[in-house]
């Protein structure tokens, strides 16, 4: 597992650990790893088959990605960490805070979700028909150019065109089998996972979330909602998710 870490060592400010999302990498935090380092720990990575880190071929899901992402955090010396997830990275944080409590002190989402377990392609499953589309499509003759365009879809129309450009290039460095493989993280019920985390949360989104709903679900939650933003709030709008993430900081010290 490729890893960086930098920033002031643990004192009374809590490490932060940003996981990155669907087909992502740690470069995509790098506008929140030199906002937070002045004062924070920052650990990065990239989750397994994903960036630099090398994969055995298994263990593409929630638990393995968060066991990982654990272990890093040991050897990396991060403990009682703020835990902040992105889109496809989201179910994997809130794993990580149910699984490791004592390492994980609150936890961040941003951009991704909370929903039942999809049922991939049933109708009566929104999430679930949207996973199966996406399977289906990569799955097809023209599998890497309908990666491609999805990708090119999680930017929004102000996003800097050389950021999305990059990213997109970046996401399309992930093997076709991988990145398939990969949409199954999310093929979880992430309100089942919810119902058993404790600790504070930050739900942090480009677009109107149902709160009454997700807040059935967390014991401890505030939402955040940035402007003009695409699916990548900490690249398209850096400055607002770095306010976000600084304000509940705040109120947890």
């Amino acid at each position: 597992i490729h890893y960086q870490l930098q920033g002031k060592q643990e004192g009374r400010a809590p490490a932060l650990l940003f996981i990155h999302g669907w087909c992502s990498n740690l470069d995509h935090w790098l506008p929140q790893a030199k906002y937070f380092s002045r004062n924070h720990r920052v650990l990065r990575l990239d989750r397994r088959g994903l960036g630099k880190s090398t994969t055995p071929g298994s263990g593409h899901n929630a638990q393995q990605h968060a066991a990982d992402i654990a272990a890093v955090a040991k050897a990396a010396g991060c403990n009682r960490v703020v835990a902040v997830g992105h889109a496809g990275g989201g179910p994997v944080t809130l794993e990580l805070a149910r699984s490791y409590p004592r390492l994980v002190k609150a936890a961040v989402i941003v951009d991704s979700g909370m929903y039942p377990k999809p049922r991939i392609g049933d109708p009566k499953s929104p999430f679930g028909m949207v996973l199966g589309s996406m399977i289906d499509a990569m799955s097809g003759p023209n599998g890497k150019a309908a990666f491609k365009q999805m990708y090119q879809g999680f930017f929004g129309p102000k996003c800097d065109k050389k950021i999305s450009r990059q990213a997109v290039a970046d996401a399309m460095r992930t093997p076709l089998p991988l990145a398939i493989e990969e949409l199954r993280v999310m093929d979880v019920s992430t309100q089942r996972i919810a119902d058993d985390i404790t600790q504070p949360v930050l739900w942090l989104t480009a677009a109107a979330v149902d709160q009454p709903y997700i807040s059935k679900h967390l014991d401890d939650v505030q939402f955040a909602q940035v402007v003009g933003s695409g699916h990548f709030p900490q690249l398209e709008v850096p400055d607002q998710t770095n306010a976000a993430i600084a304000t509940f900081l705040k109120q947890l010290a």
